[in-house]
């Protein structure tokens, strides 16, 4: 039996009210605590008896971009301000006035004006490489160096408004860069080939420059692409992780945007999850408990779309190709044909669809 270290977390003073935080830096459930498995690493575990619909975990994102075709008239298109992320209508949304990317927009001057600071980082990256980098990689490849630019961003109106990256030394959860700078993953869980490819794209797109100017390593950079694509979620209109799925199935929808949450990346997946996952309108992932969870439990989301992958084999092979590990959770394990043995071969690693 693996040891667990439980790591017991402190309640804030807020509150969540349907789903809904009542403060922008987040919420926690008191008896949602972290732990370590030697083998899975980090992971939620319930402290005490957690009732069926009780809002665990509200959680703001460090850095998100819109993912949608045709932003220009696309109404689902985010508002650029990371401290909104409403929906950005045609008739109302302020666009860059140096007109770097139709994906840009604000809901309204006053994001505009308060997400100068920020979008001033990356818009001399975006004016020179978004239109190269889609034709010549894709959209894939454009999304994720646009989330690390995002990443850097923030961290740049962090060091401009403290002055530093230490965080404090009261807070049992970690926030803000020492958060992002904790995340799994690490050039040594990805192929050689795709740590190659990457080191490629940081050394041609996202070096220190005066385009960008964030002044870390290029091993640091290529550090942190392993640890986005190891946590990033894709942010989608409807709960992800109902099980049993309703009959009949109901996807959760289109992909709007892509973001890298501080806290919510540390839950595990499992193909029959205790927890439901979805944003609200503000952007912030917010974890439920979809059945009861009791004391030491662990507590788990999927990855996926329970609904597009019922098989035992379906949901391995998408979850060795995306997520790049073998599906250890007890519904697997009691659908595995006997002579097949089955082993957690990694930490979980993700693409931006969770």
């Amino acid at each position: 039996m693996s040891q667990v270290v439980y790591i017991t977390v402190e309640p804030s003073e807020q509150t969540c009210v349907d789903g809904i935080s009542q403060k922008q830096s987040g919420w926690i459930h008191e008896h949602l605590i972290e732990s370590a498995d030697p083998v899975k690493g980090r992971q939620f575990r319930a402290s005490h008896h957690i009732p069926k619909g009780t809002c665990l975990l509200v959680d703001r994102p460090y850095a998100v971009i819109p993912v949608v075709d045709e932003p220009a008239v696309n109404d689902n298109l985010i508002c650029n301000n990371p401290a909104c992320n409403r929906r950005a209508p045609r008739a109302e949304r302020y666009s860059c006035l140096n007109a770097c990317i139709q994906d840009v927009a604000w809901c309204s001057s006053i994001c505009k004006d308060a997400d100068k600071s920020r979008h001033d980082f990356e818009c001399t990256w975006l004016k020179r490489y978004a239109e190269s980098i889609r034709n010549k990689l894709g959209e894939y490849e454009f999304g994720m160096l646009w989330l690390i630019v995002r990443l850097l961003a923030t961290r740049h109106v962090e060091l401009q408004e403290h002055g530093s990256m230490t965080g404090s030394q009261t807070r049992r959860f970690k926030h803000g860069w020492e958060a992002i700078d904790s995340l799994c993953g690490s050039s040594g869980t990805w192929s050689h080939d795709q740590v190659k490819s990457w080191t490629t794209l940081v050394k041609k797109y996202l070096k220190s420059s005066p385009a960008l100017p964030h002044g870390l390593s290029t091993d640091r950079i290529l550090h942190l692409i392993c640890q986005e694509e190891a946590n990033s979620f894709g942010l989608y209109p409807r709960e992800t992780g109902h099980f049993p799925p309703p009959s009949p199935p109901i996807d959760r929808g289109e992909q709007f945007a892509a973001a890298v949450y501080p806290t919510a990346a540390i839950a595990n997946h499992s193909c029959v999850p205790n927890i439901i996952h979805k944003p609200n309108d503000e952007g912030h992932m917010v974890f439920t408990a979809s059945r009861d969870i009791f004391p030491g439990q662990e507590c788990c989301i999927s990855y996926f779309d329970l609904t597009q992958h019922s098989e035992l084999d379906s949901r391995r092979g998408h979850l060795r190709k995306s997520f790049r590990f073998v599906c250890h959770c007890d519904r697997c394990v009691s659908e595995e044909p006997a002579e097949d043995t089955v082993e957690w071969s990694a930490m979980p690693l993700t693409d931006d669809t969770i």
